[in-house]
């Protein structure tokens, strides 16, 4: 739990690192800038404080020097007149320096060469000007922003270097999550574990670990699917080898009887490979266009195909009652769940046996997606001897057949209508009959859903 606390967040800990990157710069950069406005500021109190002290009441006029030049004009330069002065200040800071008089507020004079930006207001009878060196307010200004900039150009190399540990930190607990998923093969299709993910990687790892689990089952539903074909193809391929055999050295007499064994054994093969397909293709689940498929058209289709069967087996093979629904779904899928059960009830409800195929719309109950709307019932119901409840379960294995003595039968009829019934979002149950004969009632029960307009073009048409 530490090591997940302590990954939490990428957003987290990159805003963190990277935050506290820039706050270091701009911290240590204001902290420049302060220091030289402080500096600069104190230059500035210093340049009053000398200009006030330098103001005298003696009129401002120097006498010319016997030698050298005047003074340097100071940075800082005020000046005061009187009702009685004229051009002339009566006070100055600088007398030496031949400022004149300005307008009133903000205003830039150009004297001796020097830029001055002056300040002059009236007071009175007096009149009062500042004035500071524009060079100097200049120089000042670039000192500070090279203050603040010096810190940014010299840690920048080390911010790059810092941004790049801190974001390479960061995304490690990915390349560990990555080195993880890419170890997943067909052999080890472990989930990959979340508690120690960041959050944002955690529902993209619950939905890989969902994917895991579905490949894993589906992977594990195809070995058995393989070992159990396998298995079941071994003993009809040796048994068609001896028939082979036994017709190569049978008598003439007997040929004959040894070719109608062989055809036998070919047909049961046959069957065998054709549910064995059958079953793949419901299993593997190809996404297919869905259809809305007219589940009485396919009940009739299917009785059509199986009366020859029935009448073969002397089955009475009917239709009690037939609601016009239509149903999404595939018409191929449709017709082999409804072509399984009924195949079922002929051949393993005795001969001379009645089957009976209902299908009824029942209303639903609930709200939300593919609710609300009802159910398809499909129920096909035979007079035979049923099948023990201990062993209804057990009926829908793979190659399962019970007490059935069937040559033909495959055992994975009612394997096929389990798998197609899941992939529509219905159940299939078996039970009793409710009239008290005997017999068994195979009752698939079918979410009523309707395929949207894009995915079904030929609606209008089907019939």
């Amino acid at each position: 739990m530490a090591k997940s606390a302590a990954i939490g967040s990428l957003h987290r800990r990159l805003s963190l690192s990277l935050g506290s990157l820039a706050l270091l710069v701009g911290l240590l950069g204001g902290i420049g800038a302060w220091i030289v406005v402080h500096q600069a500021a104190a230059e500035f109190n210093d340049d009053l404080r000398q200009a006030a002290a330098a103001i005298q009441a003696a009129p401002p006029v120097m006498p010319a020097p016997s030698h050298g030049k005047p003074p340097a004009a100071p940075p800082v330069l005020v000046q005061t007149w009187g009702p009685g002065d004229g051009v002339r200040p009566g006070h100055s800071s600088a007398p030496w320096v031949p400022l004149p008089k300005a307008q009133l507020g903000f205003s830039d004079v150009e004297t001796g060469g020097i830029v001055w930006d002056v300040f002059a207001l009236q007071a009175g009878d007096a009149y009062m000007q500042i004035a500071q060196q524009r060079a100097v307010r200049t120089a000042n200004a670039r000192r500070v922003a090279a203050w603040a900039v010096i810190p940014v150009v010299v840690l920048l190399p080390v911010l790059v270097w810092a941004i790049r540990v801190s974001v390479r930190d960061a995304l490690r607990p990915l390349s560990v999550i990555g080195e993880r998923v890419a170890q997943a093969d067909l052999n080890h299709l472990e989930p990959v574990d979340t508690g120690t993910a960041p959050e944002e990687l955690r529902p993209f790892l619950e939905s890989v670990n969902r994917m895991m689990v579905r490949l894993s089952g589906l992977i594990d539903t195809e070995r058995s699917f393989i070992a159990n074909a396998a298995h079941e193809l071994r003993s009809p391929l040796t048994a068609l080898q001896l028939q082979v055999e036994n017709l190569i050295h049978a008598p003439r007499d007997h040929i004959d009887e040894q070719l109608e064994e062989l055809r036998r054994g070919i047909r049961r093969t046959g069957t065998l490979i054709a549910k064995l397909l059958e079953l793949a293709r419901a299993e593997i689940g190809t996404p297919r266009a869905l259809d809305n498929v007219a589940v009485a058209a396919v009940v009739s289709d299917v009785v059509t195909d199986l009366l020859p069967l029935a009448v073969d087996r002397g089955v009475d093979l009917g239709v009690e009652r037939l609601d016009e629904v239509r149903l999404a779904a595939t018409e191929t899928d449709l017709r082999m769940l409804i072509k399984n059960l009924a195949d079922n009830a002929i051949r393993y409800g005795g001969r001379g046996g009645r089957v009976d195929l209902n299908v009824r719309r029942e209303e639903g109950e609930g709200e939300g997606e593919g609710k609300g709307n009802g159910d398809v019932v499909i129920e096909v119901a035979d007079t035979g001897p049923g099948i023990p409840e201990a062993a209804r379960l057990r009926v829908f294995e793979r190659f399962y057949r019970g007490g059935a003595t069937d040559e033909e039968g495959s055992g994975l009829g009612l394997a096929i209508v389990q798998t197609i019934a899941g992939n529509l979002g219905g159940r299939v149950d078996l039970m009793g009959r409710a009239d008290g004969r005997p017999g068994l009632v195979a009752r698939v029960v079918l979410p009523l859903r309707t395929a949207p307009p894009a995915a079904n073009p030929g609606t209008a048409a089907t019939a």
